[in-house]
């Protein structure tokens, strides 16, 4: 039976999307010791981490975040974890070899505090939704800086090369959209602000670098309204090169994989799969690809060995990330939290 969920607007990026209610050997040589990368996945519901290795992936711990938020973005290096806390105006920075929070860092009142990136190894970017700004987050120091107004509600950012992009949903009180999405770019050493490019697509939610540089934008559109868009954005040029219709209903999560295609995650249908090259779906929303059977996910992503992992969106029970094959069937399942909503991949520390 297809999975079922319901989606609420009450805080940045939909508190979660709503508590989403799914039913659902050689050469005489010492061979080389595989590489100890670690997949971060976030359960917004627990406020929690669940941290295992690729390689291992039974060696599982879990990191409790804080009494309460509603978390549903992050952030990680080799060393550090970085997590907005959402309704609570706050990050959490865990310690990921220590797999322990070390402190937690105030963020402007009414922050929303949704959306985060590295700009440099110590310096993480952090969105302030409800005040239209972002706010640098040094992990070394744990201190705040000053905010940098960027838009209207920024919920999501994305490091580019010298250059860290801030998509601004342009949503009003209702969390709906009210003006057009757009990307505020800022320099990656000084953070300032160097323009803002306004996109054809309501509501960006998630992006992903791609060929050339360019940053792929995934416009979330409005919830029922099955309009979700692509944008592709030169941020040199500071210009949408391109934005195609037709991603249905809520894509929310986005990936570039090995073979140099886009994946692009949602709540509505799974996971369908763009051509930059060709401009064209290889699996369209119609034709996406359902891990075990359910046409939804909550977030995905690809390993260090190009492998793709997808969450299944579940926030009554314990829920799994799933990794899938060659041929996309579920190969191995891993136990994390109650409503798992992102996923990153923290490289091997040292």
């Amino acid at each position: 039976m297809p999975a079922t969920w319901t989606l609420r607007r009450t805080t940045p990026l939909a508190l979660l999307l709503g508590l989403l209610l799914a039913a659902c050997e050689g050469g005489g040589t010492e061979p080389t010791p595989p590489l100890d990368e670690r997949a971060v996945v976030l359960n917004s519901l627990e406020v929690s981490l669940t941290v295992f290795s690729t390689e291992d992936p039974g060696s599982i711990t879990t990191v409790g975040l804080a009494p309460e938020g509603s978390p549903v973005t992050l952030a990680a290096t080799a060393e550090h974890a970085v997590v907005p806390l959402g309704f609570v105006s706050a990050v959490a920075i865990v310690d990921l070899t220590e797999a322990r929070v070390v402190t937690t860092i105030a963020l402007p009142p009414g922050s929303g505090a949704t959306g985060v990136a590295f700009a440099s190894a110590s310096t993480a970017v952090v969105a302030n939704p409800s005040r239209g700004t972002v706010s640098p987050v040094n992990v070394v120091t744990r201190m705040a800086e000053p905010e940098i107004a960027v838009g209207t509600y920024p919920q999501a950012v994305v490091r580019v090369g010298n250059r860290v992009a801030v998509l601004n949903g342009g949503l009003g009180p209702d969390f709906q959209p009210a003006e057009p999405g757009s990307v505020a770019v800022l320099d990656a050493l000084t953070l300032e602000v160097r323009g803002t490019v306004t996109l054809s697509g309501e509501n960006p939610g998630a992006a992903a670098v791609g060929p050339g540089g360019r940053l792929y934008v995934v416009n979330s559109g409005r919830f029922g309204a099955a309009d979700g868009s692509l944008s592709v954005v030169d941020l040199v040029t500071l210009r949408e090169l391109e934005h195609h219709e037709g991603f249905g209903e809520f894509p929310y999560a986005a990936a570039f994989g090995p073979d140099g295609l886009l994946y692009v995650g949602s709540f509505g249908y799974g996971v369908a799969v763009w051509d930059p090259a060709g401009d064209a779906f290889v699996r369209s929303p119609d034709d996406a690809i359902e891990p075990e059977g359910i046409p939804s996910v909550s977030g995905l992503g690809f390993d260090a060995q190009g492998r793709l992992y997808t969450l299944r969106p579940d926030c009554s029970e314990p829920s799994v990330a799933n990794r899938l094959g060659g041929a996309f069937e579920v190969d191995l399942q891993v136990p994390v939290g109650i409503c798992p909503i992102a996923l990153v991949f923290a490289p091997p520390s040292g």
